[in-house]
């Protein structure tokens, strides 16, 4: 979508830059840069928006469509409820040991009955 008016702008970049987002363009198939450089800034501020973090703050993971497609029915399905959290719980449920996690609960139940005796 070629964007004539509103404002313009002017950017410098190094030549490692310019040649890393030329080669991304025609990976993608981008018409010229300023098509990929509206895009580039729609993306930063959508995943800004709902993450709260700019990207680079943690990891993120790219997942093929049928993947997405899954985890968008199953919040639709409202089996999850979001797809967000239902990753960081699967991820965290397998570096997190069973042991640790049970002893966890454990004690912070045994904490909670104390508490509730010494009141």
């Amino acid at each position: 979508m070629e964007n004539d008016e509103g404002p313009k702008i002017t950017i410098r970049l190094s030549n490692e830059d310019l040649q890393a987002m030329e080669d991304f363009m025609g990976d993608k198939g981008y018409g010229n840069r300023s098509e990929f450089i509206r895009d580039a800034i729609r993306g930063y501020i959508a995943h800004a928006k709902v993450s709260g973090e700019a990207p680079g703050d943690g990891i993120f993971v790219h997942l093929g469509e049928v993947h997405l497609m899954t985890l968008e029915n199953m919040v639709a399905d409202g089996a999850i409820y979001n797809a967000e959290d239902y990753i960081r719980k699967l991820v965290l449920d397998d570096i997190v040991p069973k042991e640790s996690m049970e002893d966890t609960k454990s004690r912070s139940f045994k904490a909670a009955q104390q508490r509730l005796r010494d009141m």
